[in-house]
């Protein structure tokens, strides 16, 4: 099977972009000013689980 010349650069500009994002991954963006609750998920789990 012999690709198209549009095939094969399409098929080496989507590896060369995948390799470039696992390189440069961006961070996780985080709002200004945002501050977690402390242990608020596992709190609603365990008073979920302990209902049931």
């Amino acid at each position: 099977m012999k690709l198209s010349k549009s095939t094969a650069f399409l098929i080496a500009l989507w590896i060369a972009t995948f390799v470039l994002y696992v390189f440069v991954k961006p961070s996780q963006a985080q709002p200004a000013g945002y501050v977690p609750i402390k242990d608020t998920i596992p709190g609603l789990v365990t008073s979920a689980t302990m209902t049931h």
